[in-house]
């Protein structure tokens, strides 16, 4: 009977040993789960308000994005002469008006960056052309009424160079002799 109440200690005292080390386990998985919970909250409170540097750098790389749209691209066509280096290009506001019925209006271009080349016919019509190399170009129109109110508009055109490919090479070594 004595090793019976001996055997039946030391069981009890296991289930309390287990127990016991169930509990604190599930304390110490508690306090990791809520230590990870505040973390991440920490992180992705963070995360949703950038500093004022990043949302510059944003604001200003979507600005730039914009610039870069409204450009007009166009691409010299290949037309089997190396010789021609330039491409023929129309800028025509000839749409524009003045919303007071009765008001003239009044042209003015003005090239502001890119190589330089010349409007025809002038600069002071709804209408002009020129002809332009591979590179990029930048114009302001102001429209004008005889009242002295004007408007103002920059646009950029990109001329890209003409397009040629590589020859491609398509060689064969066979056995023989070409001299017969």
């Amino acid at each position: 009977m004595r090793k019976n109440k001996t055997g039946n200690f030391f069981a009890l005292m296991a289930i309390l040993i287990a127990g016991f080390s169930i509990i604190k386990w599930k304390e110490y998985e508690r306090k990791v789960l809520s230590e990870i919970n505040h973390s991440s909250s920490v992180l992705a409170v963070e995360e949703i308000k950038p500093s004022p540097e990043i949302i510059t750098k944003v604001s200003l790389l979507e600005k730039m994005a914009i610039k870069e749209r409204e450009k007009i691209r166009v691409m010299v066509e290949h037309d089997n002469s190396p010789l021609t280096t330039t491409y023929p290009m129309i800028l025509d506001a000839t749409a524009s008006y003045d919303p007071d019925v009765g008001d003239q209006i009044q042209y003015t271009w003005q090239q502001i960056s890119g190589p330089k080349i010349e409007l025809r016919p002038n600069p002071f019509v709804g209408k002009v052309s020129f002809e332009g190399e591979a590179g990029e170009y930048t114009f302001e129109l102001t429209v004008s009424d005889n009242y002295g109110a004007q408007a103002k508009t920059i646009k950029t055109v990109v001329i890209e160079p003409e397009p040629n490919s590589f020859p491609v090479i398509d060689m064969k070594v066979r056995q023989g002799s070409e001299l017969n």
